[in-house]
């Protein structure tokens, strides 16, 4: 049944498209794992920008100084805040992951009203 020598070269040939197609699929693995990973970092940060933008402006209401660090478990969030003219409050929050990730945030709050009038992220 072997004497033309057609049976071996067709196994060899089907066991390297299952192994391509085996590479093909660790490949897309790997990429969307790390495109998990990445949203996931992107989500504690904004989760952490929230908080801290929530509890920044309580403080303000309640005519506390909200700068500052606060500690979470995931990294830090830096708050500055800086009067300008005397209704407007501009307020800045940096969060940083442990693995040095950032995101940075502007909030333009005026106190009169006691809301937010402009949200600016990506600023420094």
């Amino acid at each position: 049944m072997n004497s033309r020598g057609y049976i071996f070269p067709t196994v060899l040939v089907f066991c390297l498209i299952l192994s391509m197609l085996a590479a093909h699929q660790l490949l897309i693995f790997i990429g969307e794992k790390q495109f998990i990973d990445a949203q996931r970092e992107r989500l504690q940060l904004d989760a952490m920008i929230e908080k801290s933008s929530r509890d920044a402006i309580n403080s303000i209401k309640k005519n506390k100084d909200p700068a500052g660090r606060i500690a979470f478990d995931q990294g830090v969030v830096d708050c500055v805040v800086s009067t300008g003219q005397p209704p407007a409050m501009e307020i800045k929050i940096s969060a940083s992951l442990r693995n040095h990730q950032t995101k940075s945030v502007v909030i333009y709050y005026n106190s009169e009203t006691k809301s937010i009038t402009k949200w600016v992220e990506g600023a420094s």
